[in-house]
């Protein structure tokens, strides 16, 4: 959780940043932006810090391992050492940023840098530097008043309640790249990543979040990918052993792989082909999995939808399954049409 209610702003920058493809290129601001009025300043803190309620953490990362080549990360340090160079290095960062953003779908927009201070993170009082795009801009209509006569007029600006991209570093943990949080509402398409991959270059913090959520995609992947090939596994199944996933991680407090595999899989050879498919999910998505950790309730809400399973028949029926295996049978009748059997005790 992320306590803004006694920070101080105390220095903005803004850049725009143009559309590389089309020729467009930066125009720099001459100086920080002079935010006097205290309402925008309390508008700005809830713009920069009101999207991370339940925050996912990342650090900055290089691919020879040495994040001092990472070249955000040195920029962000350099402001945390001397905060009066906050717009030197704002430049520094638009002009990066513009060289990463070359693919023609990435759009123009305007780029904000901010210092703050007294920002409470995990119980510790710090520094932050954010950093914001903000590339969709909404029409609103103005009432003006001039000279006794009303005009409505159409202008745009940056909806208050909505951030394209933005990011928190916070001024700790800087040996291991700090702390980050990050988001990009328009990262539906490869090409839209490279504010996280290209631009930030951060990865996953190893933490009780990540942890838990690599854990259940990497089970959700294995018993839709590996088990029916190689166990013959039906809907029903696949099912019943998510189920007995979402179990695991809804009654218990700490994760522990060997008793996880064991109460997940049952069969020893069952338990012995995760394995090996959690090694090769480990090398091509990059993750981390650690043998214990403690259980993040919020990555399990998250990633609620992962465990509900629908057997869906044709075009007429759908068949939740939440547990039990042994009350649902399926079959084929003489006339070759496949049918399921379901036992139950009561009825809602």
């Amino acid at each position: 959780m992320i306590n803004y209610s006694q920070s101080a702003l105390h220095g903005i920058v803004a850049h725009i940043i143009g559309n590389h493809n089309e020729g467009e290129d930066i125009k720099y601001s001459p100086g920080p932006l002079q935010i006097e009025d205290q309402e925008l300043e309390k508008k700005l803190f809830n713009y920069f810090f009101s999207h991370y309620k339940d925050p996912e953490f990342y650090r900055f990362s290089f691919p020879t391992g040495e994040i001092e080549l990472n070249p955000v990360y040195n920029f962000a340090a350099n402001i945390f050492d001397d905060p009066t160079c906050l717009h030197e290095q704002s430049v520094k960062i638009a002009r990066h940023l513009y060289e990463k953003s070359k693919h023609p779908n990435i759009k123009s927009g305007e780029l904000y840098i901010a210092y703050c201070s007294n920002i409470l993170i995990d119980d510790e009082l710090t520094e932050a530097v954010v950093i914001f795009k903000s590339e969709n801009k909404e029409n609103y209509f103005q009432l003006l008043n001039i000279k006794e006569e009303f005009m409505l007029h159409i202008d745009s600006g940056i909806p208050t309640d909505k951030l394209d991209k933005g990011c928190i570093i916070f001024n700790t943990d800087r040996d291991e790249g700090f702390k980050i949080c990050n988001i990009d509402h328009s990262n539906r398409y490869k090409e839209a990543q490279y504010w996280r991959e290209d631009f930030l270059m951060i990865t996953a913090a190893k933490d009780d979040y990540h942890m838990t959520k690599n854990y259940i995609q990497v089970t959700k992947n294995f018993i839709r990918e590996r088990m029916p090939s190689e166990f013959d596994t039906d809907k029903a199944d696949e099912a019943a052993t998510m189920s007995r996933s979402f179990e695991y991680f809804k009654n218990n407090e700490k994760f522990d792989s060997m008793e996880y595999e064991k109460k997940v899989f049952k069969d020893d050879k069952v338990v012995d082909a995760f394995k090996d498919y959690k090694g090769e999910y480990q090398n091509l998505k990059n993750a981390t999995f650690m043998d214990e950790f403690d259980i993040s309730d919020y990555a399990v809400k998250k990633q609620s939808r992962v465990f509900k399973s629908v057997i869906k028949l044709d075009k007429n029926f759908h068949i939740y399954i939440h547990g039990d295996k042994n009350k649902i049978e399926k079959g084929t009748d003489h006339e070759g049409r496949k049918y399921y059997i379901l036992y139950y005790d009561d009825e809602n």
